[in-house]
């Protein structure tokens, strides 16, 4: 076999070339420590780590997101359990003031505490987060939810509530909006409530009553009118006749009235024509609550009428107060099961974490020790090539000619 001088020089320069290039990818890999730097390398492997980094990448920003609704929800909570402080001592205020011992003045003085506290549950329903937004606006963050005017506080946000999404198929709300919060609190028992006649002539009062059986109660206005001061009968607010639906007689201070699944309690003596009001409760807001509070707080009670106007204006107060409490206590709730679904999910995203980034390790990272001993392979390749090409490229013809 023949072969030329130049082309036994070009092979022997070409393997010396491409041991070259090897030991500079090698090189490469170990100064970058990793196993490719262009996805022509390794198409697969390329791929497949674009998609980890992209994943890795989507749990960076929920983990974002997870903070900014987590630090949002940490400041609601912290107004529910304000405002719950201040419903508590507008309860104790409102026991305080069904004392008969108390005159007017001290009475006053009450109903005074009372609207202090019904400011301050103001400020706490406009309060903003550390970004300056408010907290009970719903979506409308930038706009003040409670305004007072000639006719109460007025709620100006939206009804609505921000979704953040804190994991691929997991969203949760922000906050919640002040219509959920301070809004629609169903007055007295929560299913109806009771008022004294104003032209009512004796002495009784009701109390805010109870639902004995939940079946048998159909949402109405009810009148329960004493035909005698031990004789009473209840009727509907059918038209243009209402309907009878109990009756009773010898009627005793303390004594139950019960109709429709309903049970009342009327304490003192009615007087011939006295009537009472059962009906279905209208949901109100927790500031009309404190209004009414203080405002039968400044009632007189200079007769066995305006007394029982009262007595019965501060059991509903307690009442109200009681479901005003439900009411901060349910979000309060919500609010911290949305904080241990945080939590849940940072955790599933640190687990997660972990198990990617071995995988993006195994597929993109080099093992140096592995690299090393390959670099040195090359090497010795190399030194081989160029030893080998030394001494070819010193053959000559007339070294064999005798």
């Amino acid at each position: 076999m023949r072969m030329s001088t130049t082309g036994m020089s070009n092979a022997s320069i070409n393997a010396i070339l491409d041991h070259q290039v090897q030991m500079a990818k090698t090189q490469q890999q170990l100064t970058t420590g990793k196993k490719f730097q262009t996805a022509s390398e390794d198409p697969i492997g390329a791929t497949r780590a674009a998609v980890l980094d992209r994943t890795l990448a989507d749990n960076a920003q929920y983990e974002k997101n997870s903070n900014v609704i987590q630090t949002r929800l940490n400041y609601s909570e912290q107004g529910m359990a304000d405002a719950t402080a201040i419903l508590q001592r507008v309860r104790e205020l409102a026991l305080e003031g069904a004392n008969t011992t108390l005159g007017s003045t001290e009475r006053k003085m009450l109903a005074g505490e009372v609207r202090q506290n019904a400011a301050a549950l103001l400020d706490i329903a406009n309060r903003t987060d550390a970004n300056g937004e408010y907290l009970y606006a719903g979506t409308s963050t930038n706009t003040k939810p409670f305004t007072t005017g000639p006719s109460g506080v007025t709620y100006q946000g939206d009804l609505t509530n921000r979704q953040v999404r804190i994991s691929p198929t997991q969203s949760l709300a922000d906050g919640h909006n002040g219509a959920d919060v301070f809004l629609g609190v169903p007055p007295g028992n929560g299913t109806f409530t009771t008022a004294v006649s104003a032209v009512n002539t004796g002495g009784a009062t009701i109390d805010v009553g109870k639902v004995s059986d939940p079946t048998q109660w159909v949402a109405d206005t009810y009148t329960i009118q004493f035909t005698t001061p031990t004789d009473w009968q209840v009727v509907d607010s059918a038209t243009p006749t209402p309907n009878v639906v109990a009756t009773g007689t010898g009627f005793t201070s303390g004594q139950s009235i019960t109709f429709r699944g309903a049970t009342v309690t009327i304490q003192g003596t009615p007087a011939t024509n006295d009537s009472f009001t059962v009906q279905t409760a209208q949901k109100t807001d927790m500031f009309s609550m404190l209004e009414n509070l203080a405002s039968a707080l400044e009632g007189a009670s200079t007769t066995v009428q305006d007394t029982a106007q009262f007595s019965h204006g501060i059991g509903m107060a307690i009442a109200n107060m009681d479901q005003a409490l439900e009411r901060t206590g349910t979000v309060r709730a919500d609010i911290g099961s949305r904080l241990s679904a945080i939590d849940s999910a940072t955790s599933t995203r640190e687990d997660e974490a972990v198990d990617l980034q071995a995988l993006l390790s195994d597929l993109r990272d080099v093992d140096y020790a592995s690299v090393i001993s390959k670099l040195n392979q090359q090497y010795t390749g190399l030194q081989a090539a160029q030893a080998a090409y030394s001494k070819i490229s010193q053959l000559s013809l007339f070294d064999y000619i005798r």
